[in-house]
């Protein structure tokens, strides 16, 4: 097997790459903005986007690392929960591609006090 055959295998979405980068205590804030823009899928073959909506992107805050792009249900929705509510993503995951961190999670809770 290649090194590059072992990196895809092993690199894909878990729970255990979220709390490995963030932790499990990390403080999340929803940034409404221009609301939840599309995810579009990706032919690996043809090595491109297509204009098949396969989720939805909404912005977060994460405190002490920044704004962070997470990946959602294409039939997700926000409504409801205002611009800077602390959330909670719900079964949360992340991978690393090329040094970067993308996450992605099946829907949001916000947090109350």
């Amino acid at each position: 097997m290649y090194l590059s055959q072992l990196r895809a295998k092993y690199n894909g979405y878990s729970a255990e790459s979220f709390n490995n980068y963030f932790g499990k205590d990390v403080s999340i804030f929803l940034l409404t903005g221009n609301g939840l823009s599309p995810a579009f899928g990706y032919d690996k073959e043809a090595k491109k986007s297509t204009k098949e909506v396969v989720g939805r992107y909404l912005e977060t805050y994460f405190k002490g690392f920044g704004v962070q792009r997470v990946k959602l249900p294409k039939d997700f929705n926000i409504d409801g929960i205002k611009d800077l509510s602390q959330i909670e993503l719900v079964d949360p995951e992340a991978c690393e591609v090329n040094r970067q961190i993308f996450v992605r999670a099946n829907g949001i809770k916000e947090v109350k006090d």
